[in-house]
C-alpha cells in the first residue's frame, strides 16, 4: 500500500499482468509506455534496467510476485528511509512521516557532527532518529509479504570514459532530456535565470519545449553582482518568453525568517538560513501557477572540477597531472613545497581520517593545497566539549568501519560533493512549498546526467583556467555564444554579512532557550554573545550556519507533522 499526499510531484499508476508500478516525481516516460512493461516485466532485474534507462528524477515502487521493491535515487536527490512500525517495516521518504508513527527521539551524539563545516558525507548518513535508518544514495529496499525488508544496492552507471566531443554530446542529451521530463507536459513552467551558466542553460532549454516558460531574475544588492547583466543579454536571446525581474528591495537577507513555521527537512541543512529568500523566491514563482520551477543548483558540483581529481592521474599521466595541480596552486596562492608534499601524501581514506580526527576548532584556513580524502572539517568555538567528544568518536568511527565512494581519493571527493548536493534538492523543495510555492527542480542532480558528466576525462572538464569547458561546450549552439563569454560568478556574501547585521536581534534570540544549549551540544550563552556584535571574527564565513540548521531541525521535531496549523503531512 502506497499512503501519500504528493502535490510536489507527478505520479504514474499501472497495474498489469506481471506487476504493479507507481512512479513518483519527473520521469520521461508516458502511463502507456509503462503499462506495457507491466504486462509483461516479471523480473526485478528486467525492471531496474526499465527504470535506469528513464530520464528524469522520482522513487519507483514496483510490487513483483508479492515483494516490493522500492528506489530512490542513485546520487541521492530522492531519498528513501525505513522503519519498523508493529513488527512490519515501512518506508517514506520524509524522516518525519516516520517519525511521527514510531515516536522517535534525536540521537545526540549523532546531531553533533551535524554541528561541523563541512559535514563528512559517512556521518551525513548516520541515523539521526533512533528507530529510523536513511537508505545510502543508490540503495533500494525490497518489502517481503511477511512484514520485513532488505536492502538492494542498485549500480551506479559505470561508462567508459568518454572524450571531449563524445562526452559533452552526452551531457547536452541527458540534460535536455532531463529538463524536457519536467516540461513534456505544457502548462506553465518557471525558470531560475540568475546570469550564471547553469540557470542560463536550463532556462534556454526549457524555452525550447512546450510549456510556456517564465525566467525570474533577482536582482543583487552588491554594486559589483553582474548577474542582472548577464541576465538581460540571455533573455534578450529568447524574445517569446516573459522574463521578470525582482528588485533586491523583494528578497529578504540571509537569517530573515529563522523564527516561522516547520520546513519539515529530512536533516539540519545550512541552506535553512536562506529559507525566507527562497519562499521570496518561491511566491514570485507561484504567482505564475507553474507546475515546477526549474533551478540550477547542481552545475557547480559538476562541472566546476576539483584539483584532487589530477591528483588521482600522478601515477598515469604525470605530466598532465603536474600541469593541473600547478594551475590550481596558482590560481589559488598554495606553496609549491605545500602542493608536492600534498601531491605526494601516502595514506588511504581510513589512515587519513586517523590523522585528522580532530575538527578545527574556529574559521579555518583554507590557502592550502586541498588535496586530501575530504576538506578538514572545521567545529564552532561555541561547540561544547561534549559535542567535540561527540564528533571525535564520530570520526574515530567512520576510519575504522567505513569505506570512501571511490577506491581513488579525487573520484571519492568528487562524489561526495555530488551526494551532498544533490540531498540538497529536497531541502530546496521543502522550502519552496512551506513558503507556498512550487514544487523545485533540479535537473543537473538527475542521475542520467551526473553520470554522463563524471565520466568525462577529468583533463577534458576540470581546469583552473577555463571555465566549465564540459558544459560550456554540451551547450553551445543553444546558448548563444555572447551569453558564454562569462568567466565569473557572483559569491552572495554581500547578503550575509547585511542580513548579520540587520537581524542581530532575530539571532540573539534564537539562542534564548536554545534547545541545542538544553542538550548540551552547544554554550548558548556564548553564541548569544558574539550575535550581539555581528562584527566577531568567530561569525565570519557563514560559521553559524549548521548550528542555526541543527536547532531549527530540533525545533520541527516539537511539532506536531499531521497538524493542519503546521502544515500538511507529505509521506511517500
Amino acid at each position: 500500500m502506497v499512503v501519500g499526499r504528493c502535490p510536489d510531484r507527478p505520479i504514474i499508476h499501472s497495474i498489469g499482468r506481471a506487476a504493479r508500478v507507481v512512479i513518483l516525481g519527473h520521469a520521461l516516460i508516458d502511463e502507456d509506455t509503462v503499462l506495457d512493461y507491466a504486462m509483461s516485466l516479471d523480473s526485478p532485474a528486467q525492471w531496474r534496467m526499465v527504470l535506469d534507462a528513464i530520464d528524469g528524477s522520482f522513487h519507483s515502487i514496483v510490487e513483483v510476485d508479492g515483494a516490493v521493491h522500492l528506489y530512490g535515487a542513485a546520487y541521492g536527490s530522492r531519498g528513501l528511509y525505513r522503519s519498523r512500525v508493529d513488527g512490519i517495516d515501512v518506508a517514506a521518504d520524509t524522516v518525519h512521516a516516520l517519525a511521527h508513527l514510531v515516536g522517535a527521539k534525536p540521537d545526540i551524539d549523532v546531531l553533533a557532527a551535524h554541528l561541523l563545516e563541512p559535514i563528512p558525507h559517512h556521518l551525513a548518513q548516520r541515523p539521526l532518529l533512533a528507530g529510523i535508518e536513511p537508505m545510502a544514495p543508490g540503495t533500494g529496499l525490497v518489502l517481503t509479504p511477511d512484514g520485513s525488508s532488505r536492502p538492494v544496492r542498485g549500480a551506479r552507471e559505470t561508462a567508459a570514459v568518454r572524450d571531449f566531443e563524445a562526452g559533452a554530446y552526452e551531457v547536452r542529451t541527458r540534460l535536455d532530456a532531463a529538463v524536457r521530463a519536467r516540461t513534456a507536459a505544457g502548462g506553465t513552467v518557471t525558470s531560475e535565470l540568475s546570469g550564471g551558466y547553469d540557470s542560463t542553460s536550463i532556462s534556454f532549454l526549457a524555452a525550447r519545449g512546450p510549456a510556456e516558460i517564465t525566467l525570474l531574475t533577482a536582482r543583487g544588492r552588491d554594486s559589483a553582482n553582474e548577474d542582472v547583466q548577464w541576465a538581460l543579454l540571455a533573455a534578450r536571446h529568447l524574445p517569446h518568453v516573459r522574463h521578470t525581474i525582482l528588485a533586491d528591495s523583494e528578497l529578504p537577507l540571509t537569517y530573515a525568517g529563522l523564527h516561522d513555521g516547520p520546513t519539515w527537512l529530512n536533516e539540519p541543512s545550512p541552506l535553512i538560513v536562506g529559507r525566507s529568500r527562497v519562499g521570496a523566491l518561491a511566491g514570485s514563482a507561484a504567482a505564475f501557477a507553474p507546475s515546477v520551477h526549474l533551478t540550477g543548483h547542481g552545475g557547480d558540483h559538476l562541472f566546476t572540477g576539483l584539483p584532487t581529481l589530477y591528483r588521482d592521474l600522478l601515477w598515469r599521466r604525470p605530466l598532465t597531472a603536474w600541469r593541473g595541480l600547478r594551475s590550481f596552486a596558482a590560481l589559488g596562492g598554495w606553496r609549491l613545497r605545500d602542493l608536492v608534499s600534498a601531491s605526494v601524501e601516502p595514506g588511504g581514506f581510513r589512515s587519513w581520517w586517523e590523522k585528522h580526527s580532530e575538527p578545527v576548532a574556529g574559521v579555518p584556513e583554507r590557502r592550502t593545497p586541498m588535496l586530501g580524502w575530504a576538506l578538514v572539517p572545521s567545529i564552532p568555538v561555541w561547540a561544547t566539549g561534549a559535542a567535540k567528544h561527540a564528533v571525535g568518536e564520530g570520526i574515530s568511527w567512520m576510519a575504522a568501519t567505513t569505506e570512501p565512494l571511490a577506491p581513488e581519493r579525487g573520484r571519492h571527493v568528487e562524489l561526495e560533493s555530488v551526494v551532498e548536493g544533490a540531498r540538497t534538492v529536497a531541502v530546496l523543495n521543502r522550502m519552496s512549498l512551506a513558503a507556498g510555492g512550487p514544487p523545485l527542480a533540479a535537473p543537473y542532480f538527475d542521475d542520467r546526467v551526473i553520470a554522463a558528466a563524471l565520466a568525462v576525462a577529468v583533463a577534458h572538464r576540470v581546469s583552473a583556467w577555463t571555465y566549465k569547458p564540459l558544459l560550456r561546450a554540451a551547450i553551445s549552439g543553444i546558448v548563444p555564444d555572447e551569453v558564454l563569454r562569462r568567466q565569473t560568478k557572483d559569491s552572495g556574501s554581500h547578503d550575509v554579512e547585511l542580513g548579520l547585521r540587520k537581524h542581530r536581534d532575530e539571532l540573539v534570540a534564537l539562542w534564548e532557550g536554545s534547545r541545542l544549549g538544553a542538550v548540551g551540544l552547544i554554550d548558548s550563552k556564548r553564541l548569544k554573545q558574539l550575535c550581539a556584535d555581528p562584527s566577531s571574527f568567530e561569525l565570519e564565513d557563514g560559521t553559524m550556519f549548521s548550528t542555526i540548521a541543527c536547532e531549527l531541525w530540533l525545533r520541527d521535531l516539537e511539532r506536531n507533522f499531521l497538524d493542519p496549523r503546521h502544515g500538511s503531512a507529505r509521506r511517500g
